[in-house]
């Protein structure tokens, strides 16, 4: 039983020396797209002229992905002032893609991978930034001796489903009022119904670029994850930028309404609630499915802690405001919650 524990030890500390020392963990997420294209914007009430959001790009208007990239303004996203751009895809086979998710997921899914192999199979906590919760990854004390070939698999099925349990998070999170950029609240975007789609593509995306070379770098993981969703966009038909826009024009009144302003929640008017681990493109029929493997899942527990923000959560059922903490188990009950919110919302609007 020592030499086991002993054998864990040691490969932890050597992977943890040689990995997760250079992979920080990702600062907030790429600001991109509200659903719709060329949306006005206001402040306080008042229409700003000459501003508007178009947000729809070309493949090759991806730019590179560039690891951790959440730090980037919002002008330099979207008008491809940076080095990586992102808007909104539209693609025969996944319906729309927004790119930014795609990325920001593919992000944690490698940060997390180094977190996990090197610690898999300990008592070891990650804390990460709040989004009005504290977040915290909990890894559990197993007895188990994993060979290297399975740590790297169940690692990287651990590091892609908790990634996505992270979106999972921050759309319920910007349905109650997050904020990542200081005074915008996200409601436009919360729930979007290509959000979820776009994250599990980029955990899935991230999942076989670590697959192929478990020890890559962060300049080897964005020079990978850039071939990997130009491939990705190319194999699931994305159209051109005039295409994608056509596409999106012929959802409004149906997936989101021009005639409303940015940060106006009703931009977007149809939102996926569902959190699913298996997820079918919105918009368009027979789509690639895609899925997430929970398999391993009760290794690692994502909490959702209470702190000062838990005022934003004051109109939930009794039953979860009085837990000491949240899990994904808990995600689809505070979903429906906000979709019964929402359609009633919806109902005394038009009357």
């Amino acid at each position: 039983m020592k030499n086991k524990i002993a054998s864990i030890v040691i490969s932890s500390l050597l992977y943890g020396a040689s990995f997760s020392s250079f992979a920080e963990a990702p600062v907030g997420v790429r600001p991109c797209c509200a659903f719709g294209t060329n949306l006005q914007t206001e402040v306080g009430g008042i229409p700003v002229p000459f501003v508007s959001v178009e947000n729809v790009l070309n493949i090759d208007d991806l730019g590179d992905h560039i690891y951790n990239d959440g730090s980037q303004g919002i002008t330099s996203s979207l008008m491809g002032f940076g080095d990586e751009s992102n808007g909104i895809f539209y693609s025969e086979k996944g319906g729309f893609l927004d790119s930014a998710h795609i990325r920001d997921t593919a992000d944690f899914t490698y940060y997390l991978y180094g977190e996990f192999y090197a610690h898999l199979g300990t008592d070891h906590k990650v804390t990460l930034s709040p989004e009005l919760k504290n977040r915290v990854v909990q890894l559990h004390a197993s007895s188990d001796v994993y060979t290297e070939t399975e740590r790297q698999k169940m690692s990287i099925e651990l590091a892609a489903l908790t990634a996505y349990r992270f979106a999972q998070w921050h759309e319920i999170a910007q349905w109650f009022g997050m904020e990542s950029v200081g005074g915008f609240k996200e409601y436009a975007s919360a729930f979007s119904p290509e959000d979820l789609y776009s994250n599990m593509l980029g955990a899935l995306l991230a999942s076989d670029v670590i697959t192929a070379k478990p020890k890559l770098s962060k300049d080897d993981f964005s020079l990978a994850m850039t071939k990997a969703i130009k491939a990705k966009f190319i194999e699931l038909d994305v159209g051109t930028k005039e295409e994608s826009k056509a596409q999106i024009k012929k959802m409004d009144g149906k997936w989101w309404d021009s005639s409303k302003r940015l940060p106006n929640k009703w931009v977007v008017i149809h939102r996926e609630y569902h959190l699913g681990t298996e997820l079918k493109p919105n918009g368009i029929k027979n789509g690639v499915e895609e899925s997430v493997s929970t398999k391993h899942e009760a290794l690692v527990t994502f909490k959702l802690m209470p702190n000062k923000n838990d005022i934003a959560f004051s109109a939930l059922p009794e039953s979860l405001k009085s837990k000491p903490y949240w899990t994904p188990n808990d995600f689809q009950q505070i979903a429906d919650f906000a979709k019964a919110h929402d359609d009633k919302e919806r109902v005394l609007k038009n009357k």
